[in-house]
């Protein structure tokens, strides 16, 4: 996989606190930092399924029986006034 180029400036704390975390737990600060991605990329996608769940409506979407049938009797209605319209 061919990998892109980053430069990114750190305060002198920051860019100590990397060296130290890359000599025990890393290869390189490259891998630091796609770790930190992968991370930061989970806890997005983890946040998003959360709000999807939550707002997720428990019953079936759509109208209900008696929605329906409330909408085909105004259609009905709605029809009956064209008709009657046409003709005058």
């Amino acid at each position: 996989m061919k990998m892109g180029t980053m430069n990114i400036s750190l305060t002198p704390e920051q860019a100590e606190y990397v060296r130290q975390t890359v000599a025990r737990d890393f290869g390189n600060a490259s891998e630091f930092f796609r770790d930190l991605l992968r991370d930061r990329m989970k806890r997005e996608i983890e946040a998003d399924l959360a709000l999807l769940q939550s707002t997720t409506p428990s019953a079936p979407a759509g109208p209900s029986e008696d929605e329906i049938a409330g909408i085909l009797k105004t259609q009905k209605q709605i029809r009956q006034v064209l008709r009657h319209a046409r003709r005058v």
